[in-house]
């Protein structure tokens, strides 16, 4: 009996492909590309080795193929007329083999072997893959182009079957440049080409791509153009024509190199790829060979040195799923999983069963598609027919737990059986029956997709039923299932599996109870992941179930938002979402270089980054509170402060003085931060809302602005940030993008002020000039005027707004004549002007100011009990009687409201500009001489008058707003006096009427507004450059005017009028009040812009004209600023139809040639002869250029700028409003020139410190700060609007008619198929009277429509219930009469069915025999613990008396067996020569040396060279495996058994025997039940190991409880004096070789009336996972042997079986 042994003895696992030699290769990364250098015809694809690129010289160098080393003829009457033809380059025709020519054992021709290779001297010679092949450098790789399938090339490479995965994976990743998957679908199933219903075929590629594309999948499928691999590619072919997507769908195909047809298209002689390689597919297919198949993406070829051998890929291709399945998800540091794998069973044979069977064993999910024909239907039919049964076990820890056992009937496993052999024939039928079964033994992990047409196999369920296999498999992690989601992006999976009611529910009741804070911090660092991720579904379901933000937001994970740039590896897909905010980071980075932050982005930056896009108004509070500005942000990321290296508690001090805190106890906080505590973020929404919006994440910062407060606000914001953004940058598609975004936030807060105005009109007009203490303490209205936000200022709320600040206390029924007449005549003021009634509102608003100060007071009592130093506590402005409500109006209020009413102060400033304008006019023209005039004195003093007034104007920018600011500052300030109240005071104090503050020196210098911002704020705005303009030419004209010369005075008086024309100019400023005028305005500062560019393109024309005429004309002139005017002069002028003919056609005497005469001027010059004929024609062509088509340029850019501004003449029109309403609501009641006395009135002022700069102590219209509980109220109330807006809009979107489309098409969809589907069921069936249209296949399932199917479920169980009840009043018939005799016809029936079962019985309890017999479990293909496969042993080849020359066993032992612990042999005869092997160790007898018995209870058994051979046959392994010796491996198992009884105590029948318990365990290992036994220690009897054995494992730790012990002792030996032997002999077992087996003794103790095992307490031990009592019956599944054991127990003692 020779054996073939292939030599595969890893370390581990692993150590297979990890742990081979291979040439060394470096790391370093450059960028792959083709090489396009042109190359011979006859090389296509070959590239030079100094032209190869990094992927080229990275696989030469690293992967390996296999080749054979000697040649060994093979025996030509071995399967010779199954060997197809073989194709060598070179000789002969393709496909054409010579007779003559002998094939080696390796399957290639001699030919291809070499001339200096050894050959064999026989054909029956051993040829080993191991010892006959060698690796060497590959031959075939680069990309391959299939002719015929387009021009898509495709990676490929041959490598060596013991390739190590490490070198695959950077083959993948780096040299290929996959991205990592999210899933690995592994597809299984028939090799050769099946049929499946068109329907089933459309649903299976449909779902398959749609999982693929939808979570970033890879497929690895058998590669080749046949079977289940060809149903794949069509499938990625279908895909790739219809799909927009850019990222293609993986499909690596791995397949047997040696049984790949035309593969000689692949290789290349000189090892250097082919770039691509022409891959033609063949009409005819060879025997043992395939084509591959044109729709994959990557092929892997597996090469052994073997031809035309099947099966080299699989174990290649399980490790190297294995190695996939070894890698992390891109989903963030904590939120990352390992990849899931699944696997798709599609058909198949046998292959398929193992392979099924192997993936539940490595607890990998199995999906089944039913209906696609043997394997897959069969495991479908078992698993649909089976019962999953939970039993109650017992834990280590004593507590109760439930584990699925899946149960077969004896009617279905016959019908299994039934079906097993009329797919696959009688060959190997236990092996796979049992196959089935055991794959079904843990069902969470068996998913059947059932396609019905209409139910659950609509086209969006295949790929659900993938994804929910996964679930399935984590059912009890829902962390897990819910990263797995996340890195899916499968927000239905989500919310469907994970997020239901009874779970979640569950989770939150558990949190809530046992305040378990690992759980929520797993929830926030998903919520962390779904963020950066930008899985915007993902962060609403989030929050909708349990995340709260203010706990989840702290200041860390805001930074980590912030810097996930920098803190995730650059390879990882996140870096995919920064990428698309490049411009963003750069902005940070400036900012953050400018600030002196080395290497992350702080808080700070941040800020300056939002005031630098909104503007220097807005003051975010990241730049104000210091607990914000003092973060130490490399500590709080890195826990290691950069800044303080070398100085240690430096930094600590810093922040301790910051704070007011200690040392420890600012440590503490900055690493607990994420703990349970005061929430760093009062509105978490906003901080978020803020960093999706500057990431231009436009779905997400919607989401998170439906759930923020302040929705106009945030709007707005959102809209001017955007808005800046696309300023800043040059990328065209960004800008046009950003611009959209903006403009979608604007509309949003239009639509909300809307709503809230059509609601109620005042408080709409509150939330306008609310001051917004959130974002910046501005306003809803300064935010649009600062963000240019047109659209919004011209809606109704806004302008109703205006114009009661317009009309500040005047009524708006006042008409426009009564308000002028009231101008020109005061005494009017009182019989014609009307007041409002500000009774209610001076109410509303006294109570409003009360609330403010309350609250204020609040704040001061907390302050003063937590200081140490009193605060002045500040008092009601005694001026003001807070409960007086006036009925009516005094005559100086009426005149103080008539003259301080913005509408009057505008009057009176036209008024005093048009008399300062006639003042100026009536000097120029009449008394502008060298005398001073009293009306120059009072010019010069109006024209100071309007100076100082700008003076004012630049100061005081914002003063309104200022206030706010400074406010906002002081609030943080006290909270950080409150906090170290040691702060000094002797800063400048700022005053007003119901605040005082004293700002850091950092807010004074950064956040209120320096001269210089003010500055730029003042000049941003035209007519304040105009107002400059003409002061300053005013002092120039009074400057040269008074100067002691007659030339200066005619100077000034250019001069003075010039500046009259600039200062009537500036009257047309007040048009822009006038809702026709004020947008003409706009037009004429819009073409001034066009006219400008127009000048620019119009001065090429007219320089270049003007040069080349007046050098034909006057030849050789000399330099001059003359020269200069002439010639630009002639050109211009030419423009308006001035064309000098006189100059050009001017001739002596009137002009001169000689220089002396035209030189002193006393005659022009003349021109010379050919510019009378040059010129005019040059000028023809300049004047028609220039006056056709470049005026009518002009005039076509005006007339375009015209309709841009008219069609938003009411935005236009309204924006300029507000300025000039903003500007005289601001402005000093008199009028220049008296308005010399407003100013020195609020210099004085200024001086005393009673106010800062002007109106800050006066309340204003334009902002106000309400009390906190009206706040409040205003602010749900503006969401509650929102909401109820979004809500309609959301019904809005659904009604519309894109979504009513394709809900119809989705109904008519479902119609065609249920239409397809009664047509196939009238196929199948046929009807009366006529032949059926076709032959159902005999597996197939017949469908009944729902309706029916529901109908006929209806009359079933109806049946059934009648039934029941008659066999009752049977049954009680016969017992009342005796002779009353049961129907024939039931009787009959009873008796078919009763022999029927017993037949079921019969064949189940021969094929638990028969796979005892038959050495099942030691033939499982997957040695248990590791990735290494048996060779494959048929069922009539087990013997080793029945030859089997192709049997070549794998080696291996176990690495903990190598380490020869005391259980195991401590000489390694497998690695040693059989020579040597004589004598080391003694067997069938008892090993004195090792003391241990190494006797078989079956007799003796076979030494073969050394080695002992394993009785019962051959196993497909040889070593010891997980065994310790060689030879028997003696065990013991006890099986202990009672009665079952009922709740009464009576025993339990079934068929009318007794039903037997007894006591199992639940193994870790494989998950089966079994019976708590054990291995024998050397030296121990097996009477002793049974004992130890069943109190380690089946009592657990009850032994160790004193005052048990001597009771369980007790009970135990009487048990064990009453035990019987039930079994001796060899076991059954995967762990089985060919040299080493287990032998075990099995006893049974019964205990038959209970007493002695019924205060038995069963826990399970250390070594297993649960204990229980089992039912004895024929459908379990149970370890190695186990249930042959008990069904001789139940036969023993003729129990239910």
């Amino acid at each position: 009996m020779d054996k073939k042994v292939t030599k595969v003895s890893p370390a581990d696992p692993m150590d297979t492909i990890e742990n081979m030699e291979s040439p060394s290769h470096g790391k370093s990364l450059i960028s792959l590309h083709y090489n396009e250098e042109a190359v011979d015809a006859e090389n296509v694809g070959a590239a030079p080795v100094e032209t190869m690129t990094y992927q080229q010289r990275w696989i030469r160098d690293n992967i390996k193929m296999r080749v054979c080393t000697k040649f060994v003829e093979k025996p030509t009457n071995v399967n010779s007329d199954l060997l197809p033809p073989v194709r060598v380059p070179g000789k002969g025709l393709p496909g054409i083999q010579s007779e003559a020519e002998p094939i080696c054992r390796c399957g290639y021709p001699r030919s291809t072997h070499g001339q200096s290779l050894s050959s064999g001297t026989s054909g029956m010679e051993d040829w080993k893959v191991d010892t006959h092949t060698k690796a060497t450098r590959t031959n075939a790789f680069g990309t391959v182009e299939f002719l015929g399938f387009g021009e898509n090339e495709r990676n490929y490479v041959r490598v060596d079957v013991d390739t190590k995965m490490k070198d695959m994976m950077e083959l993948m990743m780096d040299v290929w440049g996959l991205e990592k998957p999210n899933l690995l679908i592994s597809v299984t199933g028939g090799a050769k080409n099946f049929t499946m219903k068109q329907k089933l075929k459309e649903e299976f590629r449909r779902g398959l791509m749609k999982v693929a594309r939808s979570t970033g999948a890879w497929i690895i499928t058998g590669g080749t153009n046949a079977g289940v691999m060809k149903h794949v590619g069509e499938a990625v072919r279908d895909y790739g024509l219809v799909s927009a997507s850019t990222n293609p769908i993986i499909v690596i195909g791995v397949a047997t190199w040696g049984c790949i047809q035309n593969k000689e298209d692949l290789t290349d002689s000189e090892c250097r790829g082919k770039w691509p390689a022409s891959y033609r597919l063949g009409k005819k297919q060879r025997p043992k060979e395939s084509f591959l198949d044109p729709n994959h993406t990557h092929f892997v070829l597996v090469d052994n040195g073997t031809q035309h051998q099947f099966g080299v890929e699989i174990p290649f291709r399980a490790w190297m799923e294995n190695s996939i399945a070894n890698m992390k998800t891109n989903t963030g540091k904590n939120a990352s999983v390992y990849v899931p794998v699944v696997l798709l069973v599609l058909e198949g044979g046998p292959g398929t069963l193992e392979t099924a069977h192997q993936a539940v064993a490595n607890n990998t999910p199995i999906v089944i598609v039913q209906g696609s024909g043997r394997a897959a239907d069969i495991l479908a039919y078992a698993y649909q027919n089976s019962i999953g049964e939970e039993i109650g076990a017992t834990d280590q820890e004593g507590k109760t737990k439930k584990i699925t056992q899946t149960i077969f009937d004896a009617s279905v496993e016959a019908e299994i059986r039934n079906q097993v052999e009329e797919n696959f024939g009688k060959k190997n039928l236990v092996r796979h029956c049992e196959m089935v079964k055991e794959t079904l033994k843990n069902r969470d992990l068996v998913t059947v997709f059932e396609f019905s047409i209409g139910g659950r196999g609509s086209s969006k369920d295949i790929d659900r039923a993938i994804l929910q296999a996964l679930l399935r498999a984590n059912k009890d992690q829902i962390f897990d299932q819910l990263k797995l989601a996340l890195a899916w992006n499968r927000i239905d999976i989500a919310k469907s599996e994970i997020f239901t009611d009874d779970r979640f529910i569950q989770y939150k009741e558990g949190v809530n109870r046992h305040r378990n804070k690992d759980v929520p911090s797993m929830l926030f660092e998903i919520m962390q992941s779904a963020l950066i991720l930008n899985r915007v579904t993902f962060v609403e379901l989030l929050m909708d179930n349990g995340v709260n933000l203010k706990d989840f937001l702290t200041k860390k994970r805001l930074l980590k938002l912030y810097n996930h740039r920098d803190l995730y590896d650059s390879s990882s897909n996140m870096m995919q979402e920064i990428n698309k905010n490049i411009q963003l980071y750069q902005l940070l980075d400036k900012i953050r270089r400018k600030n002196g932050n080395e290497k992350y982005i702080s808080l700070v930056d941040v800020g300056c980054l939002i005031q630098d896009l909104i503007g220097d108004f807005y003051t975010p509070w990241y730049l104000i509170d210091p607990k914000v500005r003092d973060l130490d942000v490399e500590y709080l990321l890195d826990g290691v402060s950069a800044k303080c290296m070398g100085m240690p508690g430096i930094k600590k001090g810093i922040l301790s003085m910051a704070t007011g805190q200690k040392q420890e106890t600012v440590e503490n906080e900055l690493l607990t931060s994420d703990e349970f505590q005061v929430p760093d973020f009062d509105n978490p929404f906003q901080e978020l809302f803020l960093w999706a919006v500057l990431l231009n994440r436009q779905e997400m910062a919607k989401i998170l602005w439906k759930g923020g407060k302040d929705a106009t606000a945030a709007a707005l914001v959102a809209s001017g940030m955007l808005n800046s953004l696309s300023r800043q940058t040059d990328d065209t598609e960004l800008a046009k993008k950003l611009k959209e975004n903006s403009q979608e936030f604007s509309n949003l807060a239009i639509a909300v002020l809307n709503e809230c105005y059509d609601v109620e009109e005042k408080k709409a007009q509150n939330l306008l000039i609310r001051e917004l203490e959130h974002w910046g303490a501005a306003t809803c209205v300064l935010l649009a005027v600062e963000s240019n936000n047109k659209k919004f200022i011209s809606q109704t709320a806004c302008q109703t707004l205006l114009n009661n600040v317009w009309m500040g206390n005047l009524s708006l029924d006042n008409q426009l004549l009564q308000l002028l007449l009231c101008v020109f005549i005061p005494p009017l003021i009182l019989p014609v002007i009307k007041f409002k009634d500000n009774s209610d509102q001076d109410g509303v608003e006294n109570l409003e100011r009360k609330g403010v100060l309350r609250d204020k007071k609040r704040k001061l009592e907390k302050q003063k009990t937590l200081s140490s130093i009193p605060v002045k506590e500040e008092k009601e402005d005694p001026q003001v009687d807070y409960e007086s409500k006036p009925s009516n109006l005094s005559f100086w209020k009426k005149l103080y409201y008539f003259y301080t009413a913005p509408v009057i102060i505008f009057a009176h400033n036209v008024l005093s500009y048009v008399i300062f304008l006639g003042l100026y006019s009536y000097i120029l023209l009449v008394k502008f001489n060298k005398d001073v005039s009293n009306e120059e004195i009072i010019l010069i003093i109006w024209v100071f008058s309007i100076f100082a007034e700008e003076v004012r104007q630049l100061l005081s920018q914002y003063s309104i707003y200022e206030r706010i600011t400074i406010y906002r500052t002081s609030t943080n300030q006290n909270a950080s006096l409150i906090i170290n109240p040691s702060a000094s005071n002797n800063t400048q104090s700022f005053r007003g009427k119901n605040h005082s503050f004293h700002p850091p020196q950092k807010m004074q210098s950064s956040s209120t507004k320096n001269f210089n911002t003010k500055l730029q704020s003042y000049i941003t705005d035209p007519w304040n450059i105009v107002d400059v303009a003409t002061i300053f030419i005013f002092v120039m004209g009074i400057v040269l005017r008074f100067l002691p010369f007659d030339s200066t005075l005619e100077a000034a008086r250019c001069v003075m009028a010039l500046n009259l024309v600039i200062f009537f100019f500036r009257i047309l400023h007040i048009f822009s009040v006038h809702k026709q005028l004020g947008p003409k305005l706009v037009m004429i500062g819009r073409m001034l812009k066009d006219l400008l560019y127009f000048i620019i393109i119009l001065m090429v024309f007219v320089v270049s004209y003007s040069i080349a005429a007046y050098s034909v004309m006057y030849p050789n002139s000399e330099l001059s600023i003359v020269l200069v005017y002439n010639v630009m002069r002639l050109g211009y002028w030419n423009l308006y139809g001035e064309l000098f003919l006189e100059d050009i056609e001017r001739e002596e005497p009137d002009c001169s040639f000689d220089d002396s005469v035209y030189s002193n001027g006393s005659l022009p010059r003349c021109p010379s002869a050919v510019s009378r004929y040059a010129v005019p024609i040059l000028m023809g062509f300049y004047v028609l250029f220039c006056n056709i088509l470049l005026l009518n340029l002009l005039i076509a850019m005006f007339s375009n700028t015209y309709q841009i501004v008219q069609e938003n003449t009411d935005q236009y029109w309204c924006f300029q409003r507000y300025r000039l309403i903003y500007e005289y609501y601001t402005r000093p009641t008199l009028a220049p020139p008296l308005i010399l006395i407003s100013h020195m009135a609020l210099f004085i002022r200024w001086i005393f410190g009673k106010c800062s700069f002007c109106l800050s102590s006066q309340p204003s219209d334009l902002i106000k700060r309400f009390s906190s509980d009206k706040a409040r109220e205003l602010v749900q109330w503006e969401n509650m609007i929102a909401d109820a807006f979004m809500n309609r809009l959301e019904l809005e979107e659904k009604k519309n008619i894109e979504n009513r489309v394709i809900n119809t098409q989705e109904s008519i969809h479902e119609l065609f198929f249920k239409l397809d589907e009664l047509q196939d069921l009238q196929a199948t069936s046929g009807s009366s009277g006529q032949a059926p249209i076709s032959k159902a296949p005999v597996n197939q399932v017949v469908r009944m429509p729902p309706q029916m199917d529901k109908r006929l479920l209806a009359l079933e169980e109806q049946m059934q219930q009648s039934t029941v009840a008659l066999n009752w009043i049977m049954k009680i018939l016969q017992e009342q009469e005796k002779n009353t005799r049961v129907a024939p016809m039931l009787e009959d029936k009873r008796e078919n069915e009763k022999q029927k079962k017993e037949k079921d019985k019969a064949l189940v309890k021969n094929t638990v025999e028969e796979r005892k017999r038959l050495n099942y479990k030691a033939r499982l293909p997957c040695y248990p613990q590791s990735l290494i496969n048996r060779f494959p042993v048929p069922d009539h080849k087990v013997s080793w008396e029945i030859p089997f020359p192709e049997y070549d066993p794998v080696i291996y032992e176990a690495p903990e067996v190598k380490e020869h612990p005391y259980w195991a042999d401590t000489i390694d005869l497998i690695f040693m020569k059989p020579e040597e092997r004589i004598g080391k160790i003694k067997f069938n007898e008892y090993d004195d040396l090792n003391k241990v018995n190494r006797k078989s209870y079956v007799g003796t058994y076979q030494v073969q060279d050394g080695l002992p051979l394993n009785p019962t046959g051959r196993t497909g392994l040889i070593g010891r495996g997980l065994l310790g010796r060689y030879g028997p491996n003696h065990c013991g198992d006890p099986i202990v058994t009672r009665w079952k009884r009922d709740d009464i105590g009576n025993v339990v029948m079934k068929e009318g025997k007794k039903v037997l318990e007894f006591v199992a365990i639940f193994r870790k290992d494989n998950k089966l039940w079994s019976i708590p036994g054990g291995m024998c220690e050397p030296g121990q009897k097996v009477s002793q190991c049974l004992k130890a054995e069943f109190t380690e494992e089946a009592l657990g730790s009850l032994v160790e409880d004193s005052n048990m012990e001597e009771k369980i002792k007790s009970d135990l030996k009487i048990m064990m004096e009453e035990g019987e032997e039930i079994y001796k002999g060899i076991c059954d077992d995967p762990r089985n070789t060919d040299n080493s087996w287990l032998e075990t003794v099995v006893f049974n103790y019964h205990d038959d009336t209970g007493k002695v095992l019924h205060p038995f307490l069963l826990r399970a031990g250390e070594t297993v996972e649960a204990a229980s009592w089992l039912e004895v019956s024929s459908s379990l599944m149970l370890h190695s042997s186990h249930l042959y054991y008990v069904q001789l127990v139940a036969e023993k003692l003729n129990a239910f079986f």
